[in-house]
């Protein structure tokens, strides 16, 4: 039987930047290979937008295989029966892939293939994919790591490969998911090529306008680096953006890598407690909120009657990406205003990024719903923030038609014409508001009030930072060691929110 390394492609749909493919190549024939797995794909998280872009990527990835001599692998199944088909046909000397910090079932597969390793005695090599490292860590050395990783040179691609007789397998009818298959227009075209052209465009064309626009639903579309989906599936790699942006010496640049330095922070925290997935931070918010289909349904399609809100949705249900501050907004209204379960509103949200990152995502879920103890509370109020980000309302009509009519003096808050001219209110065709605003969010404010009142609250708040909180070395001392544990300053401490 011949022997082989196989190349593992799971979220570093790549060549370019691909310490696994170089090193699996330096000693055995690669079998390069990516595996769906339809138990992953079938996840509530999971949607037919995001396969679209991983399936561009795909071929993408293919093509440049091919390019160097062999293709990309592509089966549809369990990995460790895909594993055994292969080993009956090659001796696997090693596997070679990047770690993924994924979501719970990957974490768990990851744990099976390597158990299958162990036992079929085959090596499995893992690179780092981000600055991100397993293990026991130490939060205070954490930026030092990831500097040092940070700095690496960048990996050429190899020019050649040589190929393997072996069936390469196709790419899956769409119908093979379950998913449903929802339209997504507005979406970004996936695979590196498309990434690099999109890279390209904003260092040369946009970037001076980065940090003018971040937060403008409507500008950041063109001015953000919107590079997010490429990270996100490894078309390209997080330090060749770096080494890109350090080219320019600028404030917009230095914005640019503050922001994706927090990328790795966040995925950080996953890594290191796989179970925030679904699980708290901290154990007294467990289970406080409510299910409520109709209303979760209603914030879904951008219908829970404030403008803002709503034409965000919609903006985010047809083009698969929003810029953040408008994610923390949506993410704040639901778990705040709604009151609803930050896991169920978290996955109806990561449906529709075709960006979805669950160490990013599932962090950001909680942070925007008061759970990590450890974040500053902040209650969106969509009214101020669509007055702030849109004040004339174009960006509102243009997502909520039914209110392209209405006077740009009522456009962020419609109900008040009901007071001045009540006959044309009646004849708007446009849901009446869902839930009172001030009301629930004192109601929201009251209530984790009272939840930090209760006994051993900062006790467990002040372990979760320990183990999870981003600081600098020279105050982490005086706060941490202090005799006494003051009330939210001391212990909220507030992370940048413009990601």
């Amino acid at each position: 039987m011949k022997e082989i390394n196989i190349l593992w492609f799971k979220k570093d749909l790549r060549i370019f930047d691909n310490e696994a493919l170089c090193e699996a190549k330096k000693d055995h024939k690669i079998l390069p290979i990516y595996i769906i797995e339809l138990d992953i794909w079938s996840q509530n998280t999971h949607s037919f937008r995001q396969w679209g872009f991983c399936k561009e990527s795909l071929i993408d990835l293919r093509n440049e295989l091919t390019e160097i001599g062999q293709p990309l692998i592509i089966r549809t199944g369990n990995v460790i029966n895909i594993f055994d088909e292969i080993s009956s046909k090659f001796k696997i000397k090693g596997i070679y892939s990047h770690q993924e910090t994924g979501d719970w079932l990957t974490y768990k597969r990851d744990q099976k293939v390597r158990e299958w390793a162990l036992r079929k005695n085959i090596m499995w090599k893992e690179f780092l994919q981000f600055s991100v490292f397993r293990g026991n860590l130490d939060r205070n050395n954490w930026s030092k790591k990831w500097q040092k990783n940070n700095e690496k040179n960048l990996i050429k691609a190899p020019l050649r490969i040589e190929s393997i007789n072996f069936d390469i397998g196709e790419i899956p009818p769409d119908k093979i998911f379950s998913f449903k298959q929802e339209s997504c227009p507005g979406r970004l075209e996936g695979g590196r090529k498309k990434g690099l052209e999109r890279m390209h465009y904003f260092f040369n064309k946009k970037l001076n306008f980065y940090s003018q626009d971040i937060s403008s639903p409507e500008k950041s579309f063109d001015s953000c680096s919107r590079l997010s989906p490429y990270i996100s599936w490894g078309c390209i790699s997080l330090r060749e953006i770096f080494y890109r942006a350090d080219i320019y010496k600028n404030n917009n640049s230095r914005m640019l890598k503050s922001r994706l330095t927090w990328h790795c922070h966040f995925i950080q925290k996953l890594e290191t407690e796989p179970e925030l997935e679904f699980k708290e931070f901290h154990p007294y918010f467990q289970d406080i909120r409510t299910n409520n289909n109709e209303l979760l349904y209603l914030w879904s399609i951008g219908k829970t009657g404030f403008p803002f809100i709503d034409a965000c949705m919609r903006s985010l249900n047809f083009n698969g990406w929003i810029n953040f501050r408008i994610r923390a907004m949506l993410m704040s209204f639901a778990s705040y205003n709604l009151w609803l379960p930050w896991q169920e509103s978290g996955s109806e949200l990561a449906r529709k990024f075709i960006d979805y990152e669950p160490g990013i995502h599932w962090n950001q879920c909680q942070m925007q719903s008061g759970t990590t103890s450890i974040n500053t509370n902040r209650i969106y109020n969509p009214i101020k923030q669509g007055k702030d980000h849109d004040p004339q309302g174009d960006f509102i009509k243009k997502w909520v038609p039914e209110l392209k009519d209405i006077s740009e003096s009522f456009i962020h808050e419609p109900w008040l014409l009901n007071k001045f001219n009540k006959e044309e209110y009646t004849k708007l065709n446009y849901i009446k508001p869902i839930v009172d605003i001030p009301n629930s969010t004192k109601k929201a404010r009251n209530m984790l009030k009272e939840i930090t009142q209760k006994d051993g609250y900062w006790e467990i708040s002040k372990k979760i930072y320990l183990k999870h909180g981003s600081r600098k070395r020279k105050t982490i001392n005086k706060k941490i060691n202090s005799n006494k544990i003051k009330k939210e300053r001391d212990i909220q401490y507030e992370l940048k929110l413009e990601l």
